[in-house]
């Protein structure tokens, strides 16, 4: 099994989500505006009773601010279109986001910055225990919570670890192992979920199957996929070293002195630089002083990210290619260091 130290190489975040429904109101696509409002009100009120959390108004935000949201998996592309009845409740850390009026009335979930499945879900639990209590979730004693997309019955949970795969991707195994991987309930996804691309070798593996299984058969099962791939990916990538080590690393470190030396970085090429950085850390070329803050760098540097949290909100593309360059220039040397 993968050893500890590697999983850091490995393993981006760890989320869990659950999908609940209010047993007094119709499914979101049956809801008027009127009834919609009404179920925002009640989970804003339930949450400010148990913690402190901001709302955000689907239709209020700007195209940038929903994106950005988007960006930092706050909320679901699905939800940007709920513009009339959809809010999205955010704790002050951003680690719990709970969507209103998506494909359920709730959608709650917890990102963990590591590998720890239960970590995540005791955290989310207790929290929808304490709306459960308040609101009343649509519950049958048979098929569990009551959900608007069959699938999701049962349990309502998600259990989703984000990984780094560059080895599968390359050798192709990841797509041999999908329909395997379907008919035993789990699948690899997207980073931003269901119908959305691998970005950067950055894919979300996660259980489908929730009705008949308990919690802990998900999370179970989910750790045991992802230390099965983080194995078969780290003997893709010796493969990776021992069939094409001097021109992987010559790509890796060409990418590293571009980002850290050019004074105008388009974002097509910050994108693709920055993937064969954090591939050139996986295979042993960099080591990264902190491997979260690195993940973290990356994701800030995301374009609505990138705008609105360095004061580029009408900037135009050239202002934001000086931005990056100097950014890059000053920031990325002290996150990652050259293995000679």
């Amino acid at each position: 099994m993968a050893q500890p130290q590697f999983i850091e190489t490995l393993v981006t975040s760890t989320r869990i989500r659950l999908a609940r429904n209010l047993a007094a109101y119709p499914f979101p696509q049956k809801l008027d505006d009127k009834l919609a409002e009404e179920v925002v009100f009640l989970v804003g009120k339930a949450l400010g009773e148990l913690d402190e959390f901001e709302k955000n108004d689907i239709g209020e935000l700007s195209e940038q601010e929903a994106i950005l949201l988007q960006e930092q998996h706050l909320i679901s592309p699905a939800l940007i279109k709920r513009k009339n009845i959809g809010a999205a409740f955010l704790s002050s850390d951003k680690s719990i986001s709970v969507m209103v009026n998506e494909e359920d009335h709730l959608r709650e979930q917890y990102i963990y910055k590591g590998f720890d499945l239960y970590k995540a879900y005791e955290r989310i639990s207790g929290l929808d225990e304490g709306l459960g209590a308040s609101l009343g979730f649509a519950y049958d004693e048979k098929l569990g919570y009551l959900t608007a997309c069959p699938s999701n019955l049962g349990t309502g949970m998600r259990a989703s670890v984000m990984m780094f795969l560059p080895g599968l991707a390359w050798s192709k195994e990841l797509e041999s192992f999908l329909p395997t991987l379907k008919a035993g309930g789990q699948t690899v996804r997207g980073v931003f979920g269901e119908g959305t691309a691998a970005e950067g070798y950055s894919y979300q593996v996660s259980n489908e199957r929730t009705l008949g299984m308990s919690s802990d058969d998900i999370i179970e099962q989910t750790i045991h996929l992802t230390m099965n791939l983080c194995d078969l990916e780290l003997r893709a990538r010796e493969r990776m070293l021992k069939e094409k080590k001097i021109p992987l690393r010559d790509a890796c470190l060409r990418a590293y002195g571009t980002l850290t030396n050019c004074a105008v970085l388009p974002l097509k090429e910050l994108t693709k630089g920055m993937v064969a950085v954090k591939l050139g850390v996986a295979l042993g070329f960099f080591k990264a002083r902190d491997m979260q803050a690195f993940n973290d760098f990356m994701a800030d540097m995301r374009p609505a990210s990138f705008r609105l949290e360095n004061g580029l909100r009408g900037a135009s593309e050239y202002d934001c290619d000086l931005m990056r360059a100097e950014i890059l220039h000053k920031v990325l040397p002290e996150l990652i260091v050259r293995v000679d």
